[in-house]
């Protein structure tokens, strides 16, 4: 069902290309140093035989990498600049590594500095800001880079102990993936000093592991272990926390802290939504609701849907009465209108949503909402109107600009708009009607073509489908009627406004 722009061989290979180029000239060159082994004294030195490693290093992590996008395609990932910015963390945490380790190693004094280096944060950065598989790759890759570039100078070698690559790898590795699984759709920053404790665990437990299984083995080291981990595990999450607000708000990255705070209510466009429009306003809620179950049941982003749904429909402030969720009073301005300017005006309302959006700085994944949400579908009244009219009529003068949507979750905004609107306007609200135009919602969209350029399945509307049912069975769920209020009880209440006869208890 999806059509979605796929990352090519093109883009691939030369991300590999590029990335080979810059990790060869970070890892080539040998950071000074020398270190005395009984008594011969090692110098580093540059050699052929070091930079060939390196460069075979760099090409083996880039190619790894570039193969894993092309395999697996993350959707998040696809794009020129997406591609740069994810080379441009491995890159710049590759000097990290290679700077920190250059001065930590060798440790002379047993201190496990190298541990305070964090590592974690680069793949905790492209899990909230790209793609969770991808991340994990990205920790990998480094973790192998790290224990490269730590054991690649000849006095880090000469000193080492025999383990010590596998501890650094295994080290950054293991922090790396409990970053991601930590920060992974994380909603609050209060869950990025959780993810820090995590990291710092999971750094500390394979350090420990290699350190039991070696010969050389000192009580005072467990402390510096414990210290290092931590600090690095507080750095990781300190780090990945900064760098997420630079990073969102200069490169436009949607992040779970600015959909957080574009779902809180007081928001200066949701208020001026709910006082120009309170009827969309309402439906906006209502339909933010529908979609977010529908998105925890498919695995799709639930956080985003919400906000999506809540700014879907922006665009109404601007004539609030000609839609029929905000005619109040029961008056209705297309009625001295043809039904071509009704439905220009109907359709008007995504150009001025995303004009405001644009305004107010909403995300690019929220703005896709207000037009995907529509897609490319007819102004169904207003074409009926004027066919009967004209049979003639050209439908593309009624129809939305589009695009269809592009993603789960825009589809999902679209199903539970129109099953909202459906269900809303029906007289029946039984439980089998109700389930009866949600499946016919979906036949229809699905017939229309309007959900083939995203990724949902037919498991997924299966899966969406009885989530929206329960829910809208909740919403419009029977109330029971009360017997009208006995003697005694308008006796007891004395003077004043006479009793309902039915009462609030849900």
């Amino acid at each position: 069902m999806a059509r979605n722009e796929r990352l090519t061989p093109q883009q691939v290979s030369a991300f590999a290309v590029l990335l080979t180029t810059f990790l060869a000239l970070v890892l080539v060159p040998v950071p000074p140093g020398s270190v005395q082994v009984g008594d011969t004294v090692t110098e580093n030195r540059f050699t052929a035989q070091g930079a060939a490693a390196a460069v075979l290093a760099a090409a083996l992590v880039a190619s790894a990498l570039a193969g894993y996008l092309y395999v697996f395609q993350p959707r998040e990932v696809r794009g020129t600049w997406r591609l740069a910015v994810l080379g441009a963390l491995v890159v710049l945490w590759t000097v990290a590594a290679k700077v920190f380790l250059a001065l930590t190693l060798p440790d002379d004094g047993r201190l496990f500095l190298r541990y305070m280096l964090p590592m974690a944060s680069a793949p905790m950065l492209v899990a909230t800001l790209l793609d969770g598989g991808a991340a994990l790759a990205v920790a990998a890759v480094l973790a192998f880079l790290a224990a490269f570039s730590g054991l690649q100078p000849t006095d880090a070698q000469a000193a080492a102990h025999p383990l010590l690559g596998l501890e650094i790898g295994a080290a950054f590795l293991s922090a790396g993936i409990a970053g991601v699984l930590a920060v992974q759709r994380a909603e609050r920053l209060d869950r990025y000093v959780w993810a820090g404790g995590l990291v710092g665990l999971a750094t500390l437990l394979p350090v420990l592991a290699v350190w039991l299984a070696g010969a050389d083995r000192r009580g005072v080291d467990v402390p510096w272990m414990l210290v290092s981990s931590a600090v690095g595990g507080g750095l990781s999450a300190v780090v990945t926390a900064g760098a997420l607000v630079v990073l969102g708000y200069s490169l436009g990255f949607t992040t779970r802290v600015q959909l957080m705070e574009l779902a809180q209510l007081t928001h200066p466009l949701l208020r001026q939504l709910q006082d120009r429009a309170p009827g969309t306003y309402h439906h906006s809620l209502m339909v933010s609701t529908l979609a977010e179950r529908a998105a925890q049941a498919v695995g799709a982003d639930a956080l985003l849907v919400r906000v999506g749904c809540l700014y879907h429909d922006i665009g109404k402030m601007a004539q609030p009465a000609y839609y029929v969720e905000n005619q109040l009073q029961g008056r209705n301005p297309h009625d001295g209108l043809d039904p071509e300017a009704s439905a220009h005006i109907i359709v008007q309302h995504v150009q001025v949503g995303l004009q405001l959006a644009r305004r107010y700085r909403l995300p690019a994944r929220v703005r896709a909402f207000i037009p995907e949400h529509h897609g490319t579908r007819l102004v169904t009244f207003f074409y009926r109107k004027a066919a009967a009219q004209d049979p003639d009529a050209d439908p593309d003068r009624f129809r939305y600009p589009g695009p269809r949507p592009q993603s789960k979750e825009t589809a999902i905004a679209m199903l539970a708009d129109s099953v909202e609107a459906v269900v809303r306007a029906s007289r029946d609200h039984s439980p089998e009607h109700i389930d009866e135009l949600v499946e016919g919602v979906i036949r229809e969209r699905v017939a229309e073509g309007q959900l083939d350029d995203c990724d949902l399945t037919f498991r997924d509307l299966k899966l969406i489908a009885e989530s929206f049912k329960a829910t809208l069975r909740g919403i419009y769920h029977p109330r029971i009627e009360y017997p009208a209020p006995t003697p005694r009880e308008l006796r007891s209440q004395g003077p004043g406004p006479i009793p309902l006869p039915y009462s609030d208890e849900s």
